[in-house]
């Protein structure tokens, strides 16, 4: 049987314990019954519904469930800046599927105008002539 109180150690202790006045009587581990006794109340932030504490969010580094998302928001958002660049929503690429057509048109002018740049810098310029050509006509296709 488990700890009434902590719900994830076995109970071992059965004690009786005044709750608003009226004495009741619970079952605890250990380290429960030794903190009922001696007062001592640990400062654990825990999810009330599946009980994850705050030290396990942060060693799986996932929530237990839809709770956690509340209870655990500033904790899940430091862990989301560190995985994305000290962005809080996420940051990467975007399936192709995804995309608008201006978005593709966008990324393939920016890739262009990097190598439109390289050409000229190797004086290509027959090949800068070529990149040149290619922008217009998507910059067409952006504005049609």
């Amino acid at each position: 049987m488990l700890c009434e109180r902590c719900k994830r150690r076995p109970a071992v202790n059965e004690m009786v314990i005044n709750e608003d006045g009226v004495p009741v009587t619970r079952k605890l581990c250990r380290t429960c019954a030794f903190e009922v006794m001696t007062g001592y109340v640990p400062v654990v932030k825990r999810c009330p519904t599946c009980q994850m504490t705050q030290h396990a969010l942060r060693q799986t580094r996932k929530a237990g469930c839809t709770t956690c998302y509340t209870v655990f928001r500033d904790d899940l958002l430091k862990m989301t800046r560190q995985y994305q660049q000290g962005h809080d929503h996420h940051v990467g690429s975007i399936p192709n599927l995804l995309r608008t057509p201006d978005e593709r048109i966008e990324e393939r002018l920016v890739k262009l105008a990097g190598e439109l740049e390289q050409a000229v810098e190797q004086e290509d310029y027959e090949r800068a002539a070529r990149i040149k050509k290619e922008m217009i006509q998507l910059k067409g296709q952006g504005e049609a």
